[in-house]
């Protein structure tokens, strides 16, 4: 498993999906459809941004919203990284995917699926599965309808739901099922633009789950679990206890193996104000951590931090927002404060970790005091 951790991530790259940003949402659907994939890239001006089938789930009017009002901004690899940094970030904010850049171009892309074949190949998964599984398991019933099983998924963070159906679990449902449902499958009219997808959700979850779900006892060793998944094609296996469903396993689990340990701050860390979009809010704590942990290995004598983000009332409801973002650092010798504004909360901590380390150094050196011509020491009373 060490020798996995240490891995660069080039040695797994695949192809990367790669769409104009200019898309809609629907015929993004149409791409990972085709492609049977979980998400797909951008690539503008440098930046690289992601498309989930998760942000996908949020999106109300598919026919007329473009790919570039839900793009995420994910961390982005060299092909040099070690894969237990990789998976770190996949697990933190639940991606599948990362882009690998080399010289400011998207060179290519390491996924969940890659990492789990490479895992399988290695036979290091010497324990049951039932260690990989968690509690609290989310189902839905066999009646309730698409968009029930849609605001479940985005509330919980989820693409699986095991589907119950006379206390037994039937099949599972998946994301991939949902968003094939919003897209319209032809225009009749520029009224009604993003309505059939809005009524395909009007279907019981019955009608569209996987009803031949792979089960695998809890006592069941990972590694054959993992195979079964990577032949049949499936992101998850429900785990058993009696034949009654206990767990399920996902990607982001057999990932989880690699990942690095969790970077813990030394000191209380505060934020305030994190954005609602979960994707966002990680992304945007973890930039913070990371920013400070830079500064308190600068200036050992860091206490404490403080960050609220504050965004304007006029600008509450639209896609883009504008950030004001207040950090304060206590030291032994007092706070120091900063304030800046943009339009990306972590190019705003970039600058803020800038600022900062500026007004620190200039509170570290000791103040100077001049003498007058002539006087070989200070003046004395």
């Amino acid at each position: 498993m060490e020798t996995l951790k240490k891995l660069e991530v080039e040695k797994l790259q695949t192809h990367p999906i790669i769409i104009p940003a200019d898309y809609t949402v629907s015929k993004v659907i149409g791409v990972l459809r085709d492609l049977d994939t979980y998400e797909a890239f951008t690539f503008e001006d440098g930046k690289v941004g992601m498309v989930t089938i998760r942000d996908i789930l949020r999106v109300s009017n598919p026919a007329s919203t473009k790919a570039s009002t839900i793009v995420k901004y994910p961390a982005r690899l060299s092909p040099a990284t070690a894969l237990a940094k990789a998976a770190r970030i996949m697990t933190d904010y639940r991606l599948r995917a990362l882009p690998i850049v080399e010289d400011d171009e998207l060179v290519g892309a390491v996924t969940a699926r890659s990492i789990m074949e490479r895992l399988a190949k290695s036979g290091s998964l010497n324990f049951k599965i039932k260690s990989l599984t968690s509690g609290n398991l989310i189902k839905i019933v066999s009646s309730d309808l698409a968009s029930k099983a849609r605001n479940l998924m985005v509330d919980k963070r989820i693409d699986h739901l095991p589907v119950s159906e006379n206390h037994h679990v039937s099949g599972v449902l998946t994301s991939s099922q949902i968003i094939h449902l919003l897209a319209p499958k032809e225009r009749v009219g520029s009224e009604s633009l993003g309505l059939e997808g809005q009524s395909n959700l009007n279907i019981q979850v019955k009608n569209l789950m996987d009803t031949t779900p792979i089960h695998s006892p809890a006592e069941e060793d990972a590694s054959n679990v993992l195979k079964e998944m990577l032949r049949m094609g499936k992101t998850y296996s429900l785990v058993t206890v009696l034949d009654i469903v206990e767990g399920i396993v996902t990607p982001r689990d057999f990932v989880k193996l690699l990942a690095e340990p969790e970077a813990k701050p030394e000191i209380p860390v505060y934020i305030v104000g994190l954005p609602d979009d979960p994707f966002e809010a990680e992304a945007t704590k973890s930039k913070f951590l990371n920013v400070i942990g830079r500064l308190k290995k600068a200036f050992p004598e860091i206490e404490e931090a403080r960050s609220i983000i504050k965004t304007p009332e006029s600008m509450a409801m639209k896609e883009r927002r504008r950030y004001e973002v207040d950090v304060a650092i206590k030291t032994p010798k007092g706070i120091v404060n900063y304030t800046h504004a943009g339009w990306e909360l972590p190019s705003i901590y970039d600058e803020l970790a800038t600022r900062l380390k500026r007004m620190l150094t200039q509170k570290k050196k000791p103040s100077k005091r001049y003498l007058r011509p002539g006087y070989r020491s200070k003046r004395r009373r």
